[in-house]
């Protein structure tokens, strides 16, 4: 019976090795490989996966470099495998019931009671667990409105942590009424509170302070902190690796590293206030290092003077007791009493004068110690006043922190408003009561803050019912209250020597300040105006920002809206071809047709009169002219439609512009007579030009036509013909409705139509311009339109001559 239970239980401690598949630390020495398993919750910054498939974070950096330090100490290798869980809840246990080999994370704080149940690396940084709220809380002053606001707010925890262990002591010592629900997870915990109304919780200043850096918005409300023992990776109990990982965790150069990586990972400056917060005797700043070496410096010479002091009064009295020695010849008695006297009064006087000399060193080491906390507080105070970039913050982390040094009834910061010539106070605080929104006019001049301000000039006022004449004229009425009587104004200057405002405290107590508290707020002053510029330039990235989006999203909108109408216009350009296609074939029949008869007709076996046949001849050359232009615009479309084809140079001729233009006026003058216009034709010089004869006439009839289609009867039209410097110039000139602007701006495109209409009842196709524009230039000539509106419209047709 007794052996088969020991086989029972050796069989069960293999099945359990052989279950767990993880190794202890002395398996892996030993046999120079092994795996070990990290249990982790999600939590940045801590440790947390990477979209990329990878992990980051401070414990996982710290640990894979313990683990890598084993690995070379031991000249072994060893796997780690990274397993996530969903909560705190499952981590516990699992550390509590897992064997040897078994890690578990997630910036797990340090506890008595915890330790009961599983083991702990050391401590890599301070925990310190503090109060955060949604951003729509307020940020309490008073503990009595803040413990009556928490009643009243939804809060959230992590079950069985120790964020829920605060809320049960508040809740049965404070609190009574607190109730609240429960999160998986601090990254779930801290989203929730910074996307939720109204919720607030415990959370790890660390977790605060990443959650800020990216963007969470939350309010840490000063009440109820608490400092636990630490952060640290667990272990079950009695892990064979808790000794080797602790004694390297404890080497200094290893902590050099944590401190790195924190540091990596939250920030110097987050860094330093983790540490600032939870060690009270912090390292000094240079500044007050240079004060304490002063105090030793001081104090060294101070011993060098009482020490020459003490050597001077020796020679003296050598030097006394020497004279005494001769004259004792004369009266030893007489003079052994004069020496005496003379010795016991110098030693009195010697006695007080050191005693002066102490006093007056104890006087200035208690000085210099008071300045040098003063400087310290002073540099905690500008980082603080730094760090903030609202306005609101700014202004009252000033005012929180110039009381804490010096009581200040009175504390305001104005800033210039241009668009409003005025000194602006946002706030004012009178006995921690607040005024809002109160400004003086530049113009006011009997402002001190208005003087301040013009002149970058400090006014330090003791009394200023009695001094107030050395200042202004006449005492004006103060903003609210009553005037006071200690008044310090300061200018904020920038670095361009510019003003961008005044700061000031105020006493309604005579001589309430002193220069040494003037010197203190001269330093703050420097403080407050780099904050304020910071925030300015804050905001104005901000704004930058918002309107560099703003005209991307416009851009891309009219990206998607050009392209929409390249569609269209590529639909309405295919149909447009289309249209004339079908348009030109159907033409080109009929047409043949009428070629032929009229060519029948023009023969001289007719028995027609001169001006019948002269009639018959003008319609079979436009009958030509139509036909050679659908010609054209076949071979135009086809052209456009086959890009990858060479445009035909159009067929030139060599012949005079008033030869062409003859017979245009001449085709046009019965059109201009059925309108009761006059057609004028002016030929003022003449010249060769070698162009296509087809193109100059089509230019000529498109623009003759159109001035007789916009000009109303009762009007002239002329067309002149002049040579000018390397052109043959032709001007068309009517006294129609005129262009406007906006019309001569789209002149020459195709198919647009114009504000003037035409005068007979006749059709525009919009397309006769752009063509006159696309021969002209076809032909290395230029078309220039004068026109106002009302005025008539003058078109200028120049072509090169030979």
């Amino acid at each position: 019976m007794g052996r088969s239970t020991y086989f029972l239980i050796l069989f069960l401690f293999g099945l359990s090795l052989s279950v767990s598949g993880q190794s202890s630390w002395e398996q892996i020495k030993e046999t120079k490989k092994g795996d070990i398993t990290v249990f982790y919750i999600q939590n940045k910054p801590f440790v947390y996966s990477l979209p990329t498939g990878g992990m980051a974070g401070i414990e996982y950096e710290m640990f894979s470099n313990l683990i890598r330090q084993q690995r070379k100490e031991l000249q072994a290798v060893i796997n780690i495998k990274w397993v996530p869980l969903d909560s705190w809840d499952e981590l516990y246990k699992k550390m509590k019931t897992s064997p040897d080999g078994y890690f578990g994370m997630s910036g797990v704080t340090i506890t008595t009671e915890r330790k009961n149940n599983i083991d702990y690396l050391p401590s890599y940084m301070p925990d310190i667990e503090i109060i955060v709220s949604s951003e729509n809380v307020p940020l309490f002053q008073k503990q009595e409105n803040f413990n009556n606001a928490l009643q009243s707010l939804q809060a959230l925890t992590i079950k069985n942590s120790t964020f829920e262990r605060n809320l049960l002591k508040l809740q049965s010592t404070t609190l009574p009424a607190l109730q609240y629900s429960y999160t998986a997870t601090s990254e779930d915990l801290i989203t929730s509170i910074a996307e939720g109304n109204d919720t607030w919780g415990y959370t790890q200043l660390s977790n605060y302070a990443y959650a800020l850096s990216k963007g969470l918005k939350l309010h840490r409300q000063i009440f109820y902190q608490v400092e636990n023992e630490g952060l640290g990776i667990t272990l079950p109990h009695r892990s064979s690796w808790l000794a080797p990982l602790t004694k390297a965790s404890e080497d200094p150069q290893f902590r050099l590293e944590i401190n790195k990586l924190i540091r990596k990972y939250l920030g110097d400056k987050v860094t330093d206030l983790i540490w600032d917060l939870s060690i009270q005797e912090d390292g000094l700043i240079d500044t007050l290092r240079n004060q304490q070496r002063e105090i030793g410096l001081l104090t060294i010479e101070s011993e060098i003077r009482l020490l020459r002091l003490t050597q001077k009064e020796l020679e003296i009295s050598q030097q006394n007791t020497i004279r005494n020695i001769l004259v004792v010849t004369l009266s030893l008695t007489l003079l052994l009493v004069v020496t005496l006297f003379h010795f016991n009064n110098l030693v009195k006087r010697s006695n007080q004068k050191l005693e002066n000399q102490n006093q007056e060193i104890d006087e200035q080491t208690r000085s210099l110690k008071k300045a040098y906390k003063d400087l310290e507080h002073l540099s905690s105070i500008g980082r603080d006043i730094t760090s903030k970039l609202a306005l609101e913050e700014i202004i009252e982390t000033a005012y929180k922190s110039i009381s804490s040094l010096i009581k200040t009834p009175v504390f305001g910061i104005a800033l210039y408003n241009e668009k409003t010539d005025s000194l602006d106070f946002p706030y004012i605080y009178e006995h921690d009561e607040v005024i809002k929104d109160q400004s003086f006019e530049l113009k006011d001049k009997m402002r001190l803050a208005v003087m301040c301000f013009d002149q970058k000039k400090e006014f330090f006022i003791q009394k200023f019912s009695t001094d107030h004449r050395n200042y202004v004229k006449e005492v004006l009425q103060p903003i609210a209250g009553k005037n006071t009587e200690s008044i310090i104004y300061i200018p904020l200057v920038a670095k361009h020597k510019k003003p961008i405002g005044v700061f000031t405290i105020q006493s309604f107590e005579a001589n309430a300040f002193d220069s040494y508290q003037l010197n203190l707020l001269r330093n703050l002053a420097i403080y407050i105006r780099i904050a304020l510029q910071n925030a300015k330039t804050y905001r104005n990235i901000n704004n930058k920002k918002k309107q560099l989006q703003e005209a991307n999203n416009h851009i891309i909108e009219q990206k998607e809206l050009i392209e929409e109408k390249n569609h269209e216009l590529e639909d309405a350009n295919n149909d447009k071809n289309h249209l004339l296609s079908i348009v030109a074939h159907d033409l080109r029949n009929p047409l043949s047709s009428s070629i032929t008869l009229l060519s029948m007709l023009n023969t001289d076996d007719t028995n027609l009169d001169e001006d019948e046949k002269l009639c018959v001849s003008g319609s079979l050359n436009a009958m030509h002219r139509m036909n050679k232009m659908i010609e054209e615009i076949l071979d135009a479309r086809v052209s456009e439609n086959n890009e990858s084809k060479v445009n035909k140079e159009a067929e030139k001729d060599i012949f005079s512009v008033s030869e062409v233009l003859d017979q245009v006026v001449n085709d046009f003058t019965g059109v201009a007579e059925r309108k009761n216009i006059e057609l004028s034709y002016n030929l003022l010089s003449d010249g060769l030009i070698e162009a296509n004869r087809q193109h100059s006439i089509q230019v000529y009839e498109n623009l003759i036509s159109n001035a007789i289609k916009f000009s109303p009867s009762q009007t002239t039209i002329t067309v002149s013909v002049e040579k000018v410097k390397d052109f043959v110039q032709v001007r068309i000139k009517d006294q129609g409705p005129g262009l406007t602007e906006e019309d001569q701006k789209k002149l020459y495109q195709k198919f647009q139509t114009l504000g003037p209409k035409p005068t007979g009842g006749e059709k525009s196709t919009g397309i006769g311009l752009s063509i006159v524009k696309k021969y002209v230039d076809s032909m290395e000539g230029k078309v220039e339109c004068i026109s106002n509106q009302n005025e008539g419209t003058t078109f200028i047709v120049s072509l090169p001559y030979l």
